[in-house]
């Protein structure tokens, strides 16, 4: 009975933890790319924020980041398009 609690608790303390990794990794990729096609879009007017934009007030810091984000999210959703139609 121990030994079911103990592995229940491990399963749930890993699965949490792999998780919050995965997510950290695919949100600062997007994040990331987000930036890079900003950069990219505006010609080198807008540079990339590298820092999450903390140095930020906490209004400007959701805009911006969402901005990045989403930017991210649509670039590589375009990229596995691409793949998936052209070069498949």
């Amino acid at each position: 009975m121990v030994d079911d609690i103990a592995e229940e608790v491990a399963k749930g303390f890993f699965k949490g933890a792999a998780r919050i990794f995965f997510s950290i990794i695919i949100e600062l990729l997007i994040f990331y790319a987000g930036e890079v096609v900003l950069f990219a879009i505006t010609l080198g007017y807008k540079k990339p924020r590298w820092d999450y934009y903390t140095s930020e007030k906490p209004s400007k810091f959701v805009i911006f980041s969402e901005l990045s984000l989403w930017l991210g999210f649509a670039f590589w959703l375009f990229i596995f398009w691409f793949i998936n139609n052209r070069l498949l």
